[in-house]
């Protein structure tokens, strides 16, 4: 990890969270994203949907391992989320969306891809040591791909509901 002296030095502020904490909050995230996307595929009534759905969410569990592993490195291990300090709320919403059909769930879903995506673009802001920076960006075209897929998956949906003739008045 960069060094913190070498943010003062060159007169950049001090950020508000440290390295760690944000590779904590990071792995917190995709493990969240996990269940999400986890609870998502188990309601989905779509076979192509919940199978790419739990890709998905495999992604998201290496990701977790992946930044587990820095942690544990960095002397911070305790800091790596576990299922049973996470309180499962996007996978929560996950489950509320699935009876509205599965553009409902999609949309959910394609919601909750969004905050990984810019969560890691704000973490890759920060300073890091070239395999902590090679590790972001693969986690994040991971999530750049996601995002293609429901936006893509969402767009078809839009597309569908167009091709419907109008209600009568």
């Amino acid at each position: 990890m960069a060094d913190e002296n070498d943010r003062q030095e060159e007169g950049q502020e001090e950020p508000l969270l440290s390295d760690v904490e944000v590779l904590a909050s990071l792995a917190r995230l995709d493990l969240e994203a996990a269940l999400a996307y986890e609870a998502a595929a188990e309601v989905a009534e779509d076979g192509e949907l919940a199978a790419q759905l739990r890709r998905f969410g495999e992604d998201h569990r290496r990701h977790v391992d992946g930044l587990a592993s820095v942690l544990e490195r960095e002397g911070a291990a305790e800091l790596a989320p576990s299922e049973d300090t996470v309180a499962p709320m996007l996978a929560g919403l996950a489950r509320l969306a699935a009876p509205l059909g599965p553009e409902s769930l999609v949309l959910a879903i394609l919601a909750d891809e969004q905050l990984t995506n810019l969560s890691y673009e704000d973490a890759l802001a920060y300073d890091w040591d070239e395999d902590e920076e090679q590790l972001l960006e693969g986690f994040r075209a991971d999530e750049e791909r996601h995002m293609r897929w429901l936006s893509d998956r969402h767009d078809a949906f839009e597309r569908t509901v167009g091709d419907l003739p109008e209600a009568p008045g």
